[in-house]
């Protein structure tokens, strides 16, 4: 199990009890300094005050597990308005809504794809792209996915 997957594995409980969703997490090295991005969300959207509460219950519980062996900054925040897709339950949520898809495997000689997202049917996503109108995903198949904010 990777870090990413430990860490998640390790939050998520407490994320629950509060219940607030983690949608993602980095570990990335930028400026020379690690950062831990935890990117959390719930039904109505997250506030100043739920990051804060989070940050402190989650840098609580990451230092007692001691799993990350180097010095880090932890950022806890929201996914914001372009919010990352990456659960079947994600995209049940976000039925309606416009987003961009990359593919691992082309499809119809096409690896990204931007519409509104029609349906979710078992481990696929149906899109009505652009470029080839109504097209069936498999979420396995996806590298990434993004609610476009249309602003």
């Amino acid at each position: 199990m990777n870090l990413i997957n430990q860490i998640e594995e390790l939050l998520t409980p407490e994320a629950a009890k509060e219940i607030i969703e983690i949608v993602d997490i980095e570990f990335v090295k930028e400026n020379g300094q690690k950062i831990l991005r935890i990117f959390i969300d719930k039904e109505n959207g997250i506030n100043l005050d739920d990051c804060t509460k989070m940050s402190h219950i989650f840098g609580v519980k990451l230092d007692e597990a001691d799993i990350i062996k180097e010095e880090y900054v932890m950022e806890v925040s929201s996914p914001g308005i372009d919010r990352i897709l990456k659960k079947e339950k994600d995209f049940m949520r976000f039925k309606g809504f416009k987003i961009n898809v990359t593919t691992a495997v082309s499809i119809n000689n096409q690896k990204h794809f931007s519409g509104k997202l029609m349906a979710v049917e078992g481990n696929k996503i149906v899109i009505d792209d652009v470029t080839n109108r109504i097209v069936e995903i498999e979420i396995t198949n996806i590298v990434r996915a993004k609610v476009d904010p249309e602003i």
